[in-house]
């Protein structure tokens, strides 16, 4: 089972939701925070900046919609990130975490998350109507 922190506002050129540290980037740089949650902030993103690798892959030209997914074994990092976004949510930032077992094609793995591009969705192209 892999999960994911994201908030509800989209991010058009991956497809999918914003996720916590966009979101928490967002936040610090609108300047909608108290001096001491930027400070408390600053300190939990730089644990996770120390203990999580941020791909290279993520920077890669074709992999815009590739989304990144804890594994459950990362309990210190969700934790952090789950206090994260409780101070997103405290300033209106609308948060959900999200689990599944396929998060699409794998193209990043290390010890504690993978980096996914999910499976596209079906769209009907056509809608059948009664009448």
């Amino acid at each position: 089972m892999f999960i994911r922190f994201e908030s509800f506002r989209k991010n058009e050129e991956a497809d999918s939701c914003l996720g916590v540290f966009q979101a928490a980037f967002d936040l610090r740089k609108s300047g909608g925070l108290a001096l001491h949650e930027e400070e408390w902030l600053a300190e939990e993103l730089a644990w996770l900046k120390m203990h999580l690798i941020s791909p290279d892959i993520l920077r890669d030209e074709g992999t815009q919609r590739a989304i990144s997914w804890f594994k459950p074994n990362a309990a210190r990092a969700i934790e952090k990130v789950r206090s994260i976004a409780a101070l997103l949510e405290q300033h209106g930032v609308l948060v959900r975490m999200k689990k599944t077992n396929d998060p699409g094609v794998v193209i990043y793995e290390d010890r504690w998350q993978v980096v996914a591009i999910p499976h596209r969705r079906k769209h009907p192209r056509y809608q059948k109507v009664e009448g």
